[in-house]
């Protein structure tokens, strides 16, 4: 799953390393929906999302990890490893997305590395504005950990990825929990209602 192998050692930046069962090109086309990845960060709550130029956007949200409101304009480029997320405003400067091919098993997909960079401030100043540190990567891995693996699974499915293209990813991090609970719960009523008329039968 993930883990915290550091990609580089500097204490500016956190970071989390994912496996994917993606192919390194595939993942680079998945990670060039920006507002996907961002939305499916549970611990990030969307106020105002809008894009205002060619790989520009602003985003307003709250950040459930820390109770923190965002509101910054983000810069996303494409670079030789992957990608980066420059932000305008806030105590983290940037976020590295990194795609790397796994050379332990190449019969598996690749790997992808979130890294936080911090390095905007001076260390006297990042301690002072601690309560602004972003602690939901770890979780933001394991929901891309989770999200990848279904995604490979189903994207094939026209209604699946419309689903979560349409329905899922606009949603609200407490409405899909709430979703998924109702989901369960039919799906446990409708199989108690087909034993019950296999038993009458």
């Amino acid at each position: 799953m993930s883990d915290l192998t550091p990609p580089l050692p500097s204490e500016d930046m956190a970071w989390v390393r994912i496996n994917t069962p993606l192919s390194t090109d595939n993942l680079r086309d998945f990670c060039r929906d920006l507002e996907r990845l961002l939305r499916i960060n549970p611990m990030l709550e969307f106020i105002e999302w809008r894009q205002i130029a060619p790989n520009r956007y602003y985003l307003k949200a709250k950040n459930l990890s820390n109770n923190q409101i965002i509101a910054t304009e983000l810069n996303f480029e494409e670079t030789q490893q992957g990608f980066k997320i420059n932000y305008s405003d806030g105590i983290k400067s940037a976020t590295i997305i990194r795609i790397e091919s796994n050379l332990e098993d190449k019969g598996k997909g690749a790997i992808l590395v979130l890294i936080d960079d911090y390095s905007r401030f001076s260390e006297s100043e990042r301690k002072q504005r601690l309560s602004e540190v972003d602690t939901s990567l770890e979780i933001w891995g394991k929901y891309l950990y989770s999200y990848l693996n279904n995604w490979q699974r189903w994207h094939w499915f026209p209604p699946y990825r419309w689903y979560m293209c349409h329905v899922w990813q606009p949603m609200k991090p407490s409405a899909r929990r709430i979703t998924y609970m109702l989901i369960i719960i039919t799906l446990f009523e409708l199989l108690a209602f087909l034993v019950l008329v296999g038993i009458l039968i």
